[in-house]
């Protein structure tokens, strides 16, 4: 993927600069920088459920800030930041695991809008894009209840106060999760260390339309998967201890998270 990724940002790159010698003179003017924001439904796809993936438009919302910089008349640059909370669940026979991030993202997008084969006069202008950018998180797990109990999954689907091979499991009471994130993966030693980085550097790839709602006025939908360049998002990956992981293993592939939304946009042109 991060092959791929790089070769993608390479061609797009390439591409223009070779073509932007002929098209320089008819570029009229129209490089005024656009500001735009937007919300955003986040799509994560990691060791959490990696069989069984949610819908892009799930309940994790994002929020959206950029400013466009026009180069020529197909070609920008898109400085991007981007906010949000990624929260999976995921509950079956062979592990248990729950985790909850806010994470924060911004880099720089190179934004193609196909200006050579559309028509002059449009409503409608489609547009991909490919960069760079740094993503931080912060994973949290629910693992205990209000009064510090650790919760203790049985068989029978239930989350009780006694594990179900203690001698007296006969006494155990049921308790409910309170889906309050109260623990550091990292300092809770899901993994092998407890210094690794929580932040790393992602490869986004999107695509998107942009209506032209007035002169200065856009309305964008977008949908754009980042490739990271880290295993440790959810803060499973291939190095946690099989105490957390249960009869099924980590998937070893980095983590990818995918976005799609809407956004306003001004043009100060």
């Amino acid at each position: 993927m991060k092959s791929l990724s790089l070769s993608i940002l390479f061609t797009l790159l390439t591409f223009c600069l070779l073509a932007q010698e002929n098209d320089t003179s008819s570029f009229k003017a129209e490089n005024s920088p656009i500001i735009g924001i937007g919300v955003n439904s986040i799509g994560f796809y990691g060791d959490l459920n990696d069989r069984d993936y949610n819908s892009a438009f799930g309940g994790n919302i994002g929020y959206d800030l950029y400013v466009i910089q026009p180069v020529n008349t197909f070609l920008s640059l898109n400085f991007h930041l981007m906010t949000g909370k990624i929260r999976e669940e995921e509950r079956s026979l062979q592990r248990n695991l729950n985790f909850s991030t806010q994470i924060f993202s911004g880099g720089l997008q190179l934004e193609y809008n196909f200006e050579h084969i559309m028509p002059e006069y449009r409503r409608v202008t489609p547009f991909i894009t490919a960069g760079i950018e740094y993503v931080q998180f912060n994973p949290k797990t629910d693992i205990r209840g209000n009064n510090g109990e650790p919760y203790n999954y049985w068989t029978d689907g239930t989350i009780r106060d006694i594990p179900e091979t203690s001698p007296n499991a006969e006494n155990a009471n049921i308790i409910q999760r309170d889906y309050n994130y109260e623990t550091d993966m990292r300092d809770a030693g899901f993994n092998s260390s407890t210094t690794y980085t929580e932040r790393a550097i992602s490869f986004p790839l999107g695509i998107g339309v942009d209506m032209h709602l007035t002169d200065q006025i856009n309305f964008r939908f977008f949908s754009t998967v980042h490739l990271t360049l880290t295993d440790y998002m959810d803060g499973i990956s291939r190095n946690t201890d099989t105490t957390f992981l249960g009869s099924k293993p980590a998937n070893g592939r980095n983590d990818i998270y995918l976005t799609t939304g809407i956004a306003l946009s001004y043009n100060f042109q």
